[in-house]
């Protein structure tokens, strides 16, 4: 007997038919799909249209496109659970992603209508961020992936619901692509900076829920049947699962802002020390060259440079950082370091005006503390 008249065979293949006449009639166009694909693409174009290079660029080159970043996000910017999903750092991030939700989306879409397929995407999506952010509030992220993880989370949900409904060569057809993308977004996750395996998983559990939640028949009186009960449902999971994850989310944008801060604050203090410096050197010269007598340098050191030396400093010492903050020792070693500098520029000044021997000593304690000040502080910015 050939294959062909292999009764088991013919039975596979007429439930094929049936199955697909059953989805289009059902769903007859399953256009969201290509839609979510086509604003994924016009993203990454516009993204490199203004500079970002298509291989992937710097991590918080991405933020002024809406990557998510927990300190910004619980900051206010709430909107980037959303935009971080059309975000993809590099061409293959994106590929990988547009493929798998091609290839997975359409039935998705067909098995669950338009519109409630987008509701799952979007819910995967945020869910995907939300634990994203929850998981590690330093990361910038994102992707399309966590929500497509929600596609095939939503799949698997039919498949639980509605048993037996799909025919096997329809799953057959998707198990390579699955578990191609699956392994190679678990993979990513783990070397990737900016993909974390964190959004997958509360994709893969945002859409598997939100599916047994929306999973209904194909045929029968039972696809329409339920509606009213399936958006209560949809909305009170949107409206527990998404403000619980933000409420556990440590809120570092107080923390973050303070870091932003400080560094502002060592570039104003660096750019006013070097120039101190050079106009200590420049007073310093015209004295040697007679242009300046002792006394009139002394003057305009105590008139001007001291001053400026207090000012500065006393301007990084009213910064407010919260003990436990991360950039705190930073904040120590600079102040400390600033500190010492003004010290010593006031010990150069007393030992011009009083030749005391002690203040030589006092310069050289001064230059020491600085300089393991400065020490400590860059190796802090190597780890």
């Amino acid at each position: 007997m050939s294959r062909m008249d292999d009764p088991a065979t013919a039975a596979d293949s007429n439930a094929e038919q049936e199955f697909q006449q059953h989805l289009t009639a059902a769903t007859p166009h399953a256009f969201v799909t290509p839609s979510l694909m086509a604003i994924n693409v016009v993203v990454f174009v516009v993204m490199a249209v203004l500079g970002i290079s298509i291989a992937g660029g710097r991590a918080e080159e991405y933020l002024r496109f809406g990557a998510n970043f927990a300190p910004l996000t619980t900051g206010g910017e709430w909107w980037r659970l959303f935009t971080c999903t059309f975000i993809h750092f590099g061409i293959v991030h994106l590929a990988f992603n547009m493929w798998a939700l091609w290839d997975s989306g359409r039935l998705t879409e067909r098995l669950f209508g338009n519109a409630w397929f987008a509701v799952i995407y979007v819910f995967a999506g945020l869910c995907g961020s939300s634990l994203s952010m929850l998981w590690n509030q330093n990361v910038i992220s994102g992707g399309a992936s966590g929500a497509v993880f929600g596609v095939f989370g939503a799949l698997l949900a039919y498949m639980t619901a509605q048993r037996g409904s799909i025919p096997p060569q329809t799953l057959n057809h998707l198990r390579i692509s699955t578990s191609t993308f699956v392994v190679y977004s678990l993979f990513y996750g783990f070397v990737q900076s900016g993909i974390d395996n964190a959004a997958h998983v509360g994709g893969l559990a945002g859409g598997f829920i939100m599916g047994l939640v929306l999973a209904r028949p194909l045929t029968g009186p039972q696809r329409d049947s339920g509606q009213q009960r399936r958006i209560v449902i949809a909305v009170a999971l949107v409206a527990v699962t998404l403000p619980t994850a933000a409420l556990f989310t440590p809120d570092t944008s107080r923390i973050y802002r303070q870091a932003r801060e400080l560094q502002k604050e060592i570039e104003t203090f660096s750019a006013e020390e070097n120039r101190l410096q050079a106009a200590f050197l420049d007073i310093a010269e015209q004295s040697r060259a007679k242009k300046m007598d002792a006394a009139a340098a002394l003057a305009q050191l105590r008139a001007d440079i001291l001053p400026a030396w207090d000012k500065a400093v006393a301007r990084l010492a009213g910064l407010e950082l919260d003990a436990k903050a991360p950039a705190r020792k930073d904040y120590d070693m600079i102040l400390r370091y600033a500190t010492a500098r003004r010290d010593g520029m006031r010990a150069v000044v007393d030992y011009l005006a009083t030749n005391n021997p002690a203040m030589e000593r006092r310069i050289a304690e001064q230059r020491e503390i600085a300089a393991d000040a400065l020490k400590q502080y860059q190796a802090l910015q190597k780890k």
